[in-house]
């Protein structure tokens, strides 16, 4: 039976934050450089994460399950039909060397006073613990779980729910924290409750309902999240 953060009266303060890394605790801008080199510009890397969501959206409803980096070298090549493979494996490749936002390290460090953190990504654990030494946010997560645990990218139920088991606390007991409104839906039909890091001052679409907090930046929606005071 699919339980909601809707189900609660009100959500609980979590145990456990969750953060999204793509977009939410590190920024794609490093890659403007490698696309405009590879013959797009500086709107292709934003273009190209959304048409790599995109498909991974795509193989999740058809239940079909592809790792992150093929998908992304092929949604890559879509968007950049007309450029050298060299170059596009560049662009893929500055994937590993991203910056975190200024605020990933502040937020992490105050959830790690009253929670656990942890990472859910669609991309490899490897990958993804790499990044985050080398953005310096490692020592503050406590575990990766990733979209190739369970065959599955989010926004798909499988991820959350694997995450909230390896760290062994009920669903509405873990909070996710994304910039992207398709994974506060995800995490929010898991049951999870949900922090939607608002960046760019943009609306949630409608269809996909309310996070539980919302904040101009990663610090301010761990704050929000730590002094829920529901219990359903």
């Amino acid at each position: 039976m699919e339980v909601t953060s809707e189900a609660l009266e009100q959500p609980m303060a979590p145990e456990v934050i969750a953060f999204d890394v793509l977009g939410t605790l590190f920024s794609l801008a490093a890659l403007e450089p490698l696309a405009v080199a590879a013959g797009g510009d500086e709107s292709t890397p934003e273009l190209w994460f959304s048409r790599l969501v995109g498909d991974g959206c795509a193989l999740t409803a058809a239940r079909e399950y592809q790792p992150f980096r093929d998908v992304a070298k092929a949604s890559l090549r879509s968007v950049l039909p007309r450029s050298k493979a060299a170059a596009r494996d560049k662009v893929v490749a500055g994937l590993a060397k991203l910056d975190p936002f200024p605020d990933a390290a502040p937020a992490m460090g105050r959830v790690v006073m009253s929670a656990r953190v942890m990472i859910i990504s669609n991309a490899s654990v490897e990958s993804t613990r790499k990044l985050l030494a080398r953005g310096r946010l490692d020592a503050f997560v406590d575990s990766v779980v990733s979209a190739e645990d369970v065959r599955q990218w989010k926004p798909g139920s499988d991820p959350y729910a694997f995450a909230a088991d390896a760290q062994g606390v009920p669903l509405e007991r873990m909070a996710m924290v994304s910039a992207h409104p398709w994974d506060i839906l995800g995490a929010r039909k898991a049951g999870l409750v949900t922090g939607w890091c608002n960046r760019t001052g943009g609306v949630m679409p409608a269809p996909f309902g309310r996070a539980d907090v919302t904040g101009r930046n990663l610090l301010e929606v761990v704050e929000r999240l730590l002094v829920l005071r529901g219990g359903g």
